[in-house]
Parts: structure tokens; C-alpha cells; sequence
């Protein structure tokens, strides 16, 4: 069994696995990225790999997570000399691996956090990226604004505390800046949450105003946020992923991730060199990210919300199995998509209707074993941009209606025969007291008009007394 390590390289190589042919050594990273999660090693570092190779940026990137991650993990990728490997699978089975190494470092706040602010406000880095998950910002996404009563928030806005949330990170890290080079930087989210720029600029704003006011003219000034889109279908990684490596390719790598072999990313342009080298290799970068970014979050993420409760209260366990299932695929595409394309604007370059095509295609993927239960985690954070929004937009609602009555049986937490779903999201207690009573569910929605709560009061009730399939029978028939 072949271990990853700078000396192995050649080794691998010969192996017909891609390998890093670029130098890595004494790097000064001018990047630095908060939260060295899958989706991340998958996406955004698989570009900065490509420009690593093709010579444009040299010097990696400074990994940093702020929570404690398994020491297993960290170790490993240490003795691994910051390399991993990369498994992409196309839709028709066919699998590329590769080693990347753009990692130069890692740091864990929960470990060093000296290393961590020293990296974060040093002038070197010139571009700070982050994924923490739409969680991580600690935004209260009801009323637009950074919630000041998140237990994180009041920990860092604490002046004896050490900071823990993003926010808090970020914003001791540039009152350092401040007070020592007042060397700009851009810090740009590569998480799944709307306008992600402005939602980061906005709470970064808000915190340094009551905690470091001295400050706040400087960061407008100086400090970039750019929005951006990403879409890269990245499956946590399992044990089973784990041996998979192992037994086909005869390599041992626990820090490795496996994904789709779809990627983009588009990036608000804001003419600064790291942000423009991307467009080398393969990223966009336009004057405005939003008509992408409703496409995807409405298009991508609100089908995936729409397709993970029915599918898994019918049994499926797995998002391919769910979505060719033919009810499904017809609820999906023909019905889902069709209403929530009416709230889109045009896109510059994209045909829509190729774009839905090829989402279920990429949903079909039976080869990355994508589970629904992931799809279904956290629906307060999601659908609300994902369907709410449009379904308020547009007139012919009703297969967004029957989606947020699908996800109301599924937060009962069992099924028709009695089995126990597992309900992962932050907000489960108050959403499971809420689908009580229809009109209160609905009303903590953002959803008033009575002719919607009635037509969802009416698909939900079918759900509960006939089951999801005839219900979806009966949709996709009338």
C-alpha cells in the first residue's frame, strides 16, 4: 500500500495517477483559506492546483480551520507533506485520480491560534477565501443582519475573549493590519449562501462597528468582498470511499476526497490579480454574479432540497436512486424546474434548458454515491432562498408548495411505518413545534397569503393519509 509523500511522487506516477509537477518548496502563500473541508480540497483548491502547474501563482495556499477537526486527519495530511488525492467521477463511470499539493501549511485555531492571526493579518496574503458553511457566518438571514445574540458572537465581541466565530477571526485579524501595515486584502466566501459577498461584508461591518469602530473607515476603504458562485456535487468522505482508494488504486489516503467531475466557479470582478488569475483556468469572472448565483441556488440546490424529502420518506437512501426514480424525475424536471425558471433572469452564455438537463444527469451519478440525508441536512438555511423565494415570485407555485409539504412530513421524524428519520438541522425543535399547525409552519416561513397555506394544508394532508407516491401520482396526473 503507496502512502502520498513528496518522495513517493514518482512512484504514483508511474501508477498513471496525476502528480504535482511544481515546486513546493519555501513557499510564501498569498493565499489563506479558512476551512479545509471536502467541497473545498474538491473545488477550490483543484483550481489553484491547475495554476500551480501552469506556473501562474507558485505559492499555495495557508489552510486554516477554526474548529477542532480530528487530530487523525491533521496529522495525516502533515506527514502526507500537504498532499491528497482527488477521485473524480463522470456519470458513466469513468474515474480520474490525482495528487494535489497546493496545500503549503495548515494551522487550527483550537491549537495556535497565534499562528493562525499571524497568518491571517500578515501583508503577504493578499487573498483570504472561506467555506464554513452558511452557518459559519452566524447571519440572522430573517432580519439581514449579523445575529448579536449567537453564542459565538457574544463570546468575541467580548474584549477578553479569544475570538471563535469567522466573524470575530476576521475582524481581530484586521485591526492587526491596521495597527501594523495597513496592507489591503480581499476576503471572499466560496459558501453556498446568496450574494455571499455583501452578506460577509455586511457582517464583518457590523461586528468591527461595536467592537474596533477606530477601524471601520479603513476596512471600507481597503478591504474587498467579492460574491461568488461555486457547484461541485462533493459527497462527504466515507470509510468505504476510504477503502475504495485502497483496493483499486492501492493507495492510503484518509484525507482524500471524491467528487463529480463537474466544476464552476464565477467570481464578481473586482480587477485585482488574485482574483483575475482564475479566469486562466477555467473560473468566470463578471461584472455580476447574481444571475448565476439564483440559477444554481434555485435551479441546483432548491432541486436537491426538492428531491431529498419525498425521495427518502419512498425509501430511497441515495441521491441517484432518488432522482431516476421516474416519479421523482418527472416531479423534478418537468414540474419543479419548470416553476422555478420562471423566477430566473437570463443568464449570459447559459441555455437553460441544457442547464437542467445536464443537473439531472450530474444528480444521476450513481458512481459518487451522493446520500439524500445530506441533501435533506439544515433545510431552514436552505429553503428559503432555494424555494420560498421563487415560489413567492412566480404565479404557477404549485410544485413548490407540494415541495415544502414534503419536507414538512419528513421534520415529523419517522415515516409511515413508524421507522425514526434522523432530523439534522439547527433550527429542528422549533420547525418540528411549528408543522403543528399549518398556518403557523407556513407563517414562520415568510408565506401569508391564505390560497398558498391552503393549497399546502391540502398536499400535506394527502401526503399523511395516502403516502408520497400515490400523492405524487396524483400531482404529476391532474
Amino acid at each position: 500500500m503507496l502512502t502520498l509523500s513528496t518522495n513517493n511522487l514518482e512512484k504514483l506516477e508511474s501508477m498513471s495517477i496525476k502528480v504535482p509537477h511544481y515546486n513546493r518548496k519555501n513557499l510564501k502563500p498569498a493565499l489563506a483559506h479558512i476551512g479545509l473541508g471536502a467541497f473545498h480540497r474538491a473545488h477550490f483548491l483543484s483550481y489553484v492546483d491547475e495554476l500551480m502547474e501552469r506556473g501562474i501563482y507558485k505559492d499555495g495556499v495557508y489552510e486554516i480551520d477554526l474548529i477542532e477537526t480530528k487530530e487523525e486527519f491533521y496529522t495525516t495530511l502533515k506527514k502526507q507533506d500537504y498532499l491528497y488525492t482527488v477521485l473524480e467521477k463522470d456519470p458513466f463511470g469513468g474515474e480520474n485520480l490525482s495528487v494535489r499539493g497546493g496545500i503549503s501549511n495548515y494551522a487550527n485555531l483550537t491549537i495556535d491560534p497565534t499562528t493562525v492571526f499571524e497568518v491571517l493579518s500578515s501583508p503577504d496574503i493578499k487573498l483570504i477565501t472561506l467555506t464554513v458553511t452558511e452557518k459559519g457566518y452566524c447571519y440572522d438571514s430573517e432580519n439581514h443582519k449579523l445575529d448579536l445574540n449567537h453564542p459565538a458572537i457574544i463570546n468575541d465581541l467580548d474584549s477578553n475573549n479569544l475570538p471563535h466565530s469567522v466573524i470575530g477571526v476576521l475582524a481581530k485579524s484586521l485591526l492587526t493590519r491596521f495597527n501594523t501595515t495597513k496592507a489591503p486584502v480581499t476576503i471572499m466566501s466560496c459558501d453556498n449562501v446568496p450574494e455571499n459577498g455583501n452578506m460577509l461584508r455586511n457582517c464583518i461591518y457590523e461586528f468591527i462597528s461595536i467592537k474596533y469602530p477606530q477601524i471601520l473607515d479603513w476596512v471600507k476603504e481597503n478591504i474587498n468582498f467579492p460574491n461568488t458562485m461555486v457547484d461541485r456535487i462533493t459527497p462527504a468522505t466515507s470509510s468505504q470511499d476510504i477503502k475504495e482508494l485502497e483496493d483499486k488504486y492501492n493507495v492510503s489516503d484518509i484525507c482524500g476526497v471524491h467528487c463529480e467531475d463537474f466544476k464552476t466557479w464565477v467570481i464578481e470582478d473586482i480587477k485585482i490579480n488574485e482574483v483575475q488569475m482564475f479566469k486562466e483556468v477555467g473560473a468566470l469572472v463578471v461584472d455580476s454574479v447574481l444571475p448565476y448565483e439564483l440559477m444554481k441556488i434555485r435551479l441546483l440546490n432548491g432541486a436537491h432540497s426538492a428531491l431529498s424529502y419525498p425521495s427518502y420518506l419512498l425509501g430511497h437512501r441515495d441521491v441517484d436512486e432518488g432522482i431516476t426514480d421516474p416519479l421523482i424525475k418527472d416531479f423534478i424536471r418537468n414540474h419543479y424546474m419548470s416553476e422555478i425558471t420562471k423566477s430566473l433572469q437570463p443568464v449570459k452564455g447559459v441555455n437553460l434548458d441544457e442547464y437542467k438537463d445536464q443537473l439531472i444527469d450530474r444528480f444521476s451519478n450513481k458512481y459518487i454515491k451522493d446520500k439524500l440525508l445530506r441533501l435533506a441536512s439544515d433545510g431552514s438555511k436552505k429553503i428559503s432562498n432555494a424555494i420560498v423565494k421563487p415560489l413567492l415570485e412566480v404565479k404557477e407555485n404549485d410544485a413548490l408548495i407540494l415541495s415544502l409539504a414534503f419536507w414538512a412530513v419528513f421534520l415529523k421524524g419517522f415515516d409511515r411505518e413508524g421507522n425514526i428519520i434522523p432530523i439534522e438541522d439547527p433550527n429542528a425543535e422549533i420547525l418540528q413545534e411549528k408543522i403543528k399547525d399549518d398556518t403557523s409552519f407556513m407563517n414562520y416561513l415568510g408565506i401569508i397569503d391564505p390560497s398558498i397555506i391552503k393549497k399546502f394544508s391540502v398536499f400535506k394532508l394527502q401526503i399523511e393519509k395516502a403516502g408520497v407516491k400515490a400523492t405524487l401520482e396524483s400531482f404529476l396526473n391532474k
